[in-house]
């Protein structure tokens, strides 16, 4: 969960680097993230960017997990309405609800990230690049067996780090002969 919040605009390695830091601080738990002090939270991701803003963010989901469900995440994780609950919490959007219920719950969910959309788009097999649309593309093609869209998501961010980048990098794309893109 503390991953989903902290990877928004930066690299997964900053975000392993800032779950350390917090781990190695002792407030990486919700209880104790939620009665530590921001001061000490911002400086434990200040190498995520946006580091007041994310430290934020967590002490919120801390203190919502300590305060309804009793300091445990399997509390809020295994609620029905749990994507509902967590779309209430201040940033967390549809993508960062979904990584958490993806990863840390193990639900099925496709988290539509932009680059999935990138790769949609250029490849021709959506038109349409809202998240909704391409998570319901995506659920209604491969249905909806966890590790069948946590495998393709996978793929989807390495396939997206190796070639398919904002400004894309064509040469030895294995998807090159059915790319719109390099056509």
């Amino acid at each position: 969960m503390v991953g989903a919040l902290l990877t928004q605009q930066t690299s997964w390695s900053n975000v392993e680097n800032a779950v350390a830091e917090l781990g190695r601080g002792g407030i990486l738990e919700p209880v104790a993230m939620s009665s530590a002090p921001l001061a000490e939270l911002e400086e434990a991701v200040r190498c995520c960017g946006f580091f007041r803003q994310k430290a934020e963010r967590l002490r919120d989901m801390a203190c919502h997990i300590v305060e309804e469900h009793g300091g445990d995440p399997h509390g809020l994780l295994s609620r029905e309405d749990a994507r509902e609950r967590l779309l209430e919490l201040p940033g967390v959007g549809p993508e960062t609800a979904d990584s958490i219920l993806a990863f840390a719950a193990g639900r099925p969910y496709f988290v539509a990230a932009a680059y999935c959309s990138r790769i949609l788009c250029r490849t021709g097999l959506l038109e349409s690049n809202g998240y909704r649309a391409i998570q319901e593309f995506v659920h209604d093609e491969m249905g909806r067996e966890h590790a069948e869209l946590t495998e393709l998501y996978a793929l989807m961010v390495e396939h997206a780090k190796r070639h398919c980048r904002a400004t894309p990098l064509c040469e030895g794309c294995p998807l090159g002969d059915s790319c719109l893109f390099r056509r």
